[in-house]
């Protein structure tokens, strides 16, 4: 649930896009609650970044109570410690401090940015809505009928009904299968008590990562952690253990009717983990093929010289567990066909024939370019370092992954490729009009 950036702040991150992201050095250590801690102290500009990453994503739901995990994130700031959802917002807005929370798949998210003067009273009311969440009735119904409306609202997206219907399909048993906020179905029949249960289930401080950038320091923040965090308890279980989803063995093809004068399409399979020791010769083999924009292999010939598509764009998701390898694209209804089959077309003439050395030149001189401009802002920094630390890919990611981009060679893309692309066991998923062939 998102808090505006008060104009004070935003005036201050506006300031900051070219300070902060130089020569990112994180201290990483761990709590004795089991706290992950980064930590990138940057006393340039007198303001706070504070990412808390929950290991409570949509994962941990179970099919029947689909939806729970999102449910949860959208109630914290909504009460807590004895303050209502308006007094915590109005004490933050007073301070010009702005709390944002979320859900994904894997993981909940709590983002505190805040200026340095208020940084003790900010931290207290994050701590509050992260330990101490009221979880009222009246807030619940109300919370619940509102993601019920975005559910319904979500229903005449088509990109979205084309996303979900290709995880529901390539994901088959595997928990990756649902929609973060889950169903209308599901989600109608929650009760409150099942709210509380995932909270005391997963909201834990061993199952917590704090990514933290700005004008703090270590003995600052451990001293905030000590002062208002003291009894928040860690769990005793550990996460449940999730196997990695398992692969199609051949092409499939689903078609959902709608009334839409565009064709969605998404085509792809199970793609490769964060984890993955080839992960980053995938990351530069993808960039050629269609990560690159303007000048990548699929925009080029299904966009440029095929004329089937205004975009088209592919991508592997850096998942925690083996996610999706996706291209995604619109194109006329009476096209799809055809724009899918050169699509497979593009699959496999790179698969095998891999790129040229012009081509793999120009994507690692841009992402190796590009990299340090995404760390522009303490808040882009906390949200990569909170991603490094839950993939596990340690303290000195920011220097190391340029070079490993750089490190990679002709071959080792030919071979990624090789192995990593399959377009003779595609998933093809339409969205397009009904009397479409």
């Amino acid at each position: 649930m998102r808090r505006g950036v008060p104009i004070l702040l935003a005036g201050v991150l506006m300031m900051a896009v070219y300070q902060a992201g130089a020569g990112i050095v994180p201290q990483v250590f761990r709590t004795d609650k089991g706290v992950t801690v980064w930590l990138a102290s940057r006393t340039s500009l007198p303001f706070v970044v504070i990412k808390v990453l929950v290991r409570a994503g949509s994962i941990y739901d179970t099919d029947e109570k689909a939806g729970v995990a999102y449910l949860v994130s959208q109630l914290l700031p909504e009460g807590a410690g004895g303050m209502t959802g308006l007094q915590i917002s109005q004490a933050l807005d007073y301070m010009g401090s702005d709390l944002d929370t979320g859900c994904t798949k894997e993981y909940a998210t709590l983002t505190l940015v805040t200026l340095k003067e208020h940084l003790n009273e900010s931290f207290r009311l994050l701590s509050l809505v992260l330990s101490q969440p009221a979880f009222r009735e009246e807030d619940f119904e109300r919370v619940k009928k509102e993601v019920l409306g975005e559910l319904l609202k979500e229903e005449e997206d088509p990109g979205l009904v084309a996303s979900r219907a290709f995880d529901e399909h390539l994901f088959g048993d595997h928990p990756y299968h649902r929609p973060e906020k889950g169903y209308y179905k599901t989600v109608e029949t929650l009760t409150l008590e099942d709210v509380k249960g995932f909270y005391r289930r997963f909201y834990r401080p061993n199952f917590s990562i704090f990514s933290v950038a700005g004008d703090i320091t270590r003995e600052e923040l451990e001293g905030l952690m000590d002062a208002y965090l003291g009894d928040w308890s860690p769990s005793d279980k550990p996460l449940p253990s999730i196997p990695d989803p398992l692969p199609l063995g051949k092409t499939e093809k689903v078609v959902l009717d709608k009334q839409v004068t565009q064709a969605n399409i998404v085509m792809g399979h199970l793609g490769v983990k964060r984890s993955n020791p080839d992960f980053v010769k995938v990351y530069v083999m993808n960039q050629i093929l269609g990560g690159g924009g303007l000048t990548s292999r699929l925009f080029q010939k299904v966009r440029e010289e095929g004329g089937f598509s205004y975009s088209v764009y592919s991508y592997f998701q850096p998942s925690y567990w083996r996610g999706a390898f996706r291209v995604v694209l619109q194109t006329k209804n009476d096209r799809a066909q055809a724009a899918m089959d050169e699509v497979v077309k593009v699959l496999e003439d790179y698969k095998y024939k891999g790129p040229t050395a012009q081509e793999l030149e120009d994507a690692k001189r841009y992402l190796t370019g590009s990299f340090p401009l995404r760390l522009n802002t303490n808040q882009e920094i906390a949200d990569y370092m909170a991603f490094a630390a839950l993939h596990n890919l340690g303290a000195d990611y920011f220097v190391r992954f340029p070079k490993e981009i750089e490190s990679v060679t002709l071959e080792d893309v030919k071979e990624a490729a090789m192995k990593y692309l399959h377009p003779d066991r595609l998933l093809e998923v339409v969205v397009k009009g009904p009397s479409s062939p």
